[in-house]
């Protein structure tokens, strides 16, 4: 008891206790019998109730540590399958070949001009089948077809000889976002990931058969991210990194010219002629705030002219300041039944960016 008070040199003979106890009778503190006893209980009660305190700590202290071992033990088995899935279905999937064709501009017509070509939200695996749209694996390639066939029939008319390619985001459905894409999702995450980047090559290589120079970049979107949780997900754990992963090794491998340009996981920009223009997918930087711009321009220390970005599934353009705008381009996928609740009607359509030494413009593509 005098060491729980902090007497931590006091002795515990029985000369030493019969001295405490003559002093406490003297001076009139030395507890009757039955308060004795009480004390001695209640003492003994406290020390019974600190040694469960501190056994139920440990306890719990253990039963944490198990569910953060068990944790990653399924994370890790988690990711070895993955892993393994996208590795199988790689090994069936046959990629095009690159072809890296000489575009010699015409005697009266120079390509001199540069285009921005975006992808966005193409959510891969998606099912949509609702009397406004139908969406699924099958028609993936012709759409992106009918994209690439505006996009070459723009180049051409526009002198364009350079096309800088920015994905952003939404390249997969996944299947775990919301309830409804367990059942609207045609493939599993590995499959939809591989699929995507094979017809996302095919496009590059078309582009690269009417167009000398292109470039590819990438950017994550919410449906990318491996777990939905924005705040919870590691920064490159989305499934465009391993996209991304996989064109780096086509363009090795397959010799292609077309150049892979690294970014952020939820960031890019591009400076092209005196012009800068930012990208972000749009759920983490909303382009329906008018200071986005601004913001990002402060962020990153540059004038951007522009911030293109997609996530809303609709085509819009703000102008935030002289000449400069905030914009969003459609997707690839159309509307759902999810947007048709939310009340977001729009038609499917991409976008672009025309590039001369006096002005850009940012033009919608519809498909």
């Amino acid at each position: 008891m005098m060491e729980a008070e902090g007497f931590t040199d006091s002795d515990t003979n029985e000369n030493y206790r019969g001295l405490i106890k003559r002093y406490q009778s003297m001076i009139g503190q030395l507890p009757s019998v039955g308060k004795h006893a009480e004390m001695v209980s209640e003492s003994r009660l406290q020390s019974i109730k600190r040694e469960i305190g501190e056994l139920n700590s440990r306890k719990l202290a253990m039963q944490e540590t198990g569910r953060t071992v068990r944790s990653l033990i399924r994370q890790t088995n988690k990711d070895i399958l993955l892993i393994e899935e996208i590795g199988n279905a790689i090994s069936k999937t046959p990629f095009v070949k690159a072809d890296n064709p000489v575009i010699l501009p015409t005697m009266d017509k120079s390509r001199s001009n540069d285009m921005i070509v975006c992808l966005s939200d193409i959510h891969y695996g998606a099912h949509v089948d609702i009397p406004e749209n139908y969406y699924d694996t099958s028609v993936v390639q012709s759409i992106l077809n009918e994209y690439a066939e505006k996009v070459i029939a723009l180049a051409d008319k526009e002198n364009v000889g350079r096309i800088d390619v920015v994905n952003l985001g939404d390249i997969v459905e996944h299947a775990y976002m919301r309830n409804q894409n367990l059942f609207d999702s045609e493939e599993t995450l590995s499959e939809q990931i591989v699929n995507v980047t094979k017809l996302i090559i095919n496009f590059l290589q078309e582009l690269r058969d009417h167009v000398e120079i292109i470039t590819y970049r990438a950017i994550a979107g919410n449906h990318d991210r491996m777990q939905g949780d924005k705040n919870s997900n590691l920064n490159a754990d989305h499934a465009v990194n391993i996209s991304n992963q996989i064109i780096k090794m086509w363009i090795e491998l397959s010799e292609s010219d077309v150049k892979f340009v690294e970014s952020d996981s939820y960031f890019t920009d591009i400076s092209l002629r005196g012009w800068n223009f930012a990208f972000v997918h749009g759920d983490r930087n909303s382009l329906s705030k008018k200071t986005t711009l601004a913001e990002l321009s402060e962020q990153y220390d540059r004038h951007y002219d522009a911030v293109i970005g997609g996530h809303i599934h609709h085509q819009t353009m703000t102008e935030v300041g002289d000449h400069r705008y905030q914009a969003t381009f459609g997707s690839i996928k159309g509307m759902d039944d999810y947007s048709l609740r939310l009340g977001a009607k729009a038609s499917r359509s991409q976008g672009v960016i025309l590039i001369t030494d006096k002005d850009f413009e940012i033009r919608n593509i519809q498909l």
